[in-house]
């Protein structure tokens, strides 16, 4: 890999490293010597296998290979370094960048236009130039491209891209890309996923391929407290897993699990909204069996989409939990009773711990210690579930002794439903207008 066009490419400029026959040397020698292990070793099967040679990383073998398979791979990746090695940008390659911190691990997925036309047309209007416009319109498209095409695993678990950052265009190129420049401009797309400690490892595996082309190489480079390691992908080596060292001390992973909890459900307002509309029932005893039964509902299903017993896509996990919030919203126009409230509650609650279980996929879960940190996590969410219903529910209760609280139950029921309306739009269209 030359390191040169690789630091050049995160800019979207050539590079300035090495002298190009120095680092093409290098690269040659080391990818000589790489062909040669391929030739001598056998091909291992799905799990992890021996140490790569940079240090705090190792392999993933995920597609088992011949012999001679192997040994044309790394023929392969040596013509692909010379070439590397005369240009700034390789046609048939991409970058990837991961950046490790304590409380973030970034990505950054790199494209030229020739590559991103494989996955979408954007030029629209073909006047051979890509405008703003014409990239934002297509980056929807492109992002949801990359969650499906590339699995990322963290602490060994899978896990989910954060939300995706609007394109970066590139510098020094006005407002379009002539047709001319396709093959040289690089777009870059990121994701940063918030987490509660550093990753104890990081896992990429690319399965574009077959959309991309076979011959499609992806230049990665993995940094972690000021060390930058790279490792090159292909459809022969798609994965890789590279691991920090990093391990959290078992009372601090438990606190902070239990601090996300308390957030979560604090900044959650879609699941507060839903609470609240629980809250309108008559008596005490009824408001303890609907809290249970939630409580009882949304630890179930936590539990089963973290261990992968049962996976649901996020998108629709969301979308049933605004459906709850306007059939609760809307239940609190017509029904008098709310004896029975507690089973449509444990119902519902099994969507919303579907929805627990999303923030924890893109925090990713420790390898070590799971249980101890989903049960932190879900007493997390409990207090802070028993601090909301214990100030809410007094206040619901004096003004039901009111004589207006017929009016002040359907006039609160109705701003409810029109706020899971919003999160229904929204999230089924795939739009941004809700401020929260």
């Amino acid at each position: 890999m030359n390191i040169a066009a690789w630091k050049g490419a995160r800019s979207g400029k050539p590079g300035t490293g090495l002298p190009a026959p120095v680092a093409q040397l290098l690269m040659v020698i080391r990818f000589f010597t790489l062909a040669m292990d391929l030739v001598a070793a056998d091909a291992s099967p799905l799990h992890l296998t021996a140490k790569d040679a940079s240090v705090g990383s190792r392999r993933l073998r995920r597609f088992r290979t011949s012999t001679r398979e192997m040994f044309f791979r790394g023929i392969l990746i040596l013509l692909l370094t010379l070439a590397v090695s005369a240009f700034a940008h390789n046609p048939d390659t991409s970058y990837c960048r991961i950046t490790i911190t304590p409380h973030e691990v970034g990505f950054k997925f790199s494209y030229d236009l020739n590559t991103l036309r494989r996955i979408t047309a954007i030029d629209t209007n073909g006047d051979r130039l890509v405008s703003r416009a014409e990239l934002e319109a297509a980056a929807p498209i492109i992002q949801r491209f990359i969650r499906q095409r590339v699995y990322l695993d963290l602490n060994e678990r899978a896990a989910d891209f954060a939300e995706a950052q609007p394109p970066a265009w590139p510098e020094n190129v006005g407002d379009a890309i002539p047709e001319a420049d396709y093959g040289v401009r690089l777009l870059g797309f990121t994701f940063r996923n918030p987490v509660l400690s550093a990753p104890e490892d990081v896992a990429l595996t690319f399965d574009f391929f077959e959309q991309l082309g076979a011959a499609h190489t992806i230049l990665g480079a993995f940094v972690w407290q000021g060390h930058e390691d790279e490792v090159i992908f292909t459809r022969f080596e798609p994965d890789y897993l590279y691991d920090t060292g990093y391990r959290a001390p078992v009372f601090d992973q438990a606190s902070q699990y239990f601090r996300l909890g308390v957030k979560h459900i604090f900044l959650g307002y879609d699941h507060i909204a839903f609470l609240l509309a629980l809250l309108f029932v008559k008596r005490f005893v009824d408001l303890i069996k609907v809290i249970t039964a939630f409580t009882a509902a949304h630890t179930l299903t936590l539990a089963l989409a973290v261990l992968q017993i049962v996976i649901m896509p996020p998108r629709l996990v969301e979308i049933g939990i605004a459906v709850t919030i306007m059939y609760v919203a809307a239940e609190n126009l017509w029904v008098k009773s709310t004896r029975h409230r507690w089973m449509l509650t444990f119902g519902f609650g099994l969507v919303h711990g579907f929805g627990f279980a999303n923030v924890l996929r893109q925090l990713g879960l420790p390898s070590g210690g799971l249980a101890r940190s989903l049960v932190s996590f879900n007493l997390g969410v409990e207090a802070g579930q028993i601090v909301i219903v214990g100030s809410l529910w007094p206040v619901l209760w004096w003004i039901s002794r009111q004589s207006w609280s017929a009016r002040f139950r359907i006039g609160l029921s109705m701003i409810i439903f029109l706020f899971g309306a919003a999160w229904f739009v929204e999230r089924t269209f795939r739009l941004k207008f809700m401020p929260f």
